[in-house]
């Protein structure tokens, strides 16, 4: 797939970020999250799991969910959980306007895969996420897209792009993901994948559920809720070289559209103040970030705090909520001048499959943050 790059209009039209939720290791809210993080936390904790040499392994779960629940229902708990904190607002969202529900999941659970486990826990996911707005019989636009890491750049695309025409007033994106599954942990172990004494390039594996909601300006004012931070753009790629294949890692896929959205700091005058990223200790990820690093970042001045923090050092491996989470993360630092100074960040995402995301977000314009705080 080429190169897809989408700007969301000015300052003054692109989609606004209302509202967001997380669920994860380190807190069940997005503020919370931030402030856990920023105090350099993390959610590592023992598991019912052991590794071949019968240590226990080291998992970034939430806590709060029955540690019997794996595979399917643990995926479904986390995303009934996950979201409901924006249950009441969505409710009335989808009474008065045309609302757009994406949920972004696995690679895994592609409907084109063989593997049957992967295919029950998209449809106990979809039930519980998408059903409630079918059975009242809401205007609602769904969607699902099984793109790993980064799925939410393709969902942002697509309902920015809806949102800027009028075909949607709003749009929620939900990323789920969880490894705590014995099935999937099993062959990822078989892989070298996790992290132990004998691999040590392997990650801590991790599960969340994180929502963020999109509105046009005037559907968030006649709602009367303030504009948490501006979505900006997102830009999606492709890269050749994956883990199962035998291609020279250039990071040509996240490179370029990395450059294109920060090109846009660039002209515009603006500094990129933050950027938060999905990279393990997996050779391959890293290299990845070492090519794309200086291409991009170079290309926009940057504030003297600015540096890639890398999301899975305190949460764990997040798969197909690593971006929502990110962006949940990013919106309260942007919100709290952090770091010092900050007012754009990007968000990139890596997939297992080859797929490529980034965001370009930005804190709220002034007049408006003055309006809500008068």
């Amino acid at each position: 797939m080429p190169l897809e790059v989408s700007h969301f209009g000015g300052r003054s039209s692109a989609p606004w970020i209302i509202a967001t939720s997380t669920l994860n290791a380190l807190a069940p809210t997005s503020y919370q999250t931030w402030a856990f993080r920023r105090a350099e936390l993390t959610g590592f904790v023992g598991c019912p799991f052991r590794l071949p040499n019968g240590n226990p392994m080291a998992f970034s779960r939430v806590r709060q969910l029955d540690p019997r629940q794996v595979g399917p229902e643990r995926l479904e708990a986390l995303a009934v959980e996950g979201i409901e904190p924006l249950a009441p607002l969505l409710g009335q969202l989808a009474q008065r306007v045309k609302l757009g529900v994406v949920l972004c999941l696995p690679e895994r659970m592609d409907p084109s895969t063989p593997e049957a486990r992967g295919h029950r826990a998209r449809r106990r996911v979809e039930r519980r996420v998408v059903g409630p707005f079918i059975e009242e019989g809401f205007d609602v636009l769904t969607r699902t897209i099984t793109r790993g890491h980064a799925g939410f750049a393709y969902a942002a695309t697509e309902v920015g792009e809806l949102i800027g025409k009028g075909t949607l007033d709003a749009a929620l994106i939900v990323g789920v993901d969880s490894l705590y599954d014995p099935f999937i942990l099993q062959d990822l172990i078989r892989q070298r994948k996790i992290l132990d004494a004998e691999s040590r390039e392997g990650f801590v594996p991790g599960e969340a559920a994180s929502a963020v909601l999109l509105a046009r300006r005037s559907v968030a004012r006649d709602l009367g809720r303030e504009c948490l931070a501006l979505l900006e753009g997102a830009a999606t790629n492709e890269e050749v070289a994956t883990q199962d294949n035998d291609v020279g890692m250039l990071g040509l896929g996240l490179s370029r559209p990395a450059v294109a959205l920060v090109k846009r700091l660039k002209d515009e005058g603006r500094v990129l103040g933050r950027w938060i990223s999905d990279a393990t200790a997996e050779p391959i990820r890293v290299q990845e970030l070492q090519y794309v690093w200086p291409r991009a970042a170079h290309l926009a001045p940057s504030g003297a705090d600015m540096n890639v923090e890398l999301l899975p050092t305190h949460l764990g491996e997040l798969g197909a909520a690593t971006m929502p989470t990110a962006v949940c993360i990013a919106v309260e630092g942007l919100r709290r001048n952090d770091p010092e100074g900050a007012t754009t960040a990007l968000v990139t995402g890596s997939s297992h499959d080859g797929s490529r995301g980034v965001l370009l977000l930005s804190a709220a314009p002034r007049t408006e943050r003055d309006r809500t705080t008068t």
